[in-house]
């Protein structure tokens, strides 16, 4: 074989397994026609702003939105104009409960937020450091 075909084949072989592995992921998550979505905390916001709510990983998301402002373009422009802003629902993302006597302690030890200062049953988003910090 040649060099060229090598390399095709190579190529080849790693979409095929990229695209299977992006079918796996999308399988799992999917959620199951019969089973209970969650509700975010800004379901009801989503909702008055006409978004169109489906399936993600469990939770009721909106895919996009309807209306005069609504459709994929009007939003993706929408957020880059000076002076507008977007909103990405993230309550759905990277949800970790911990246990045990000094998990505050523990949690500030790895990450940024100020964990100790949170009221109880809320919660932030923040960012793992690595040894030096990075």
């Amino acid at each position: 074989m040649t060099l060229v075909s090598n390399i095709l084949r190579s190529a080849s072989t790693r979409a095929s397994t990229a695209s299977a592995t992006a079918t796996v992921a999308k399988r799992a998550l999917a959620t199951a026609s019969d089973e209970v979505l969650v509700k975010t905390a800004l379901y009801d916001f989503h909702k008055e702003l006409g978004g169109d709510m489906v399936s993600f990983a469990g939770y009721e998301l909106p895919v996009l939105y309807k209306g005069e402002n609504g459709g994929v373009m009007k939003e993706h422009l929408w957020c880059r104009e000076e002076g507008k802003v977007a909103m990405f629902d993230v309550s759905h993302m990277g949800q970790i409960r911990w246990h045990g006597k000094d998990r505050a302690d523990f949690i500030e030890k790895l990450v940024v937020g100020d964990i100790k200062g949170l009221a109880p049953g809320s919660g932030c988003l923040s960012l793992v450091t690595n040894a030096n910090g990075g």
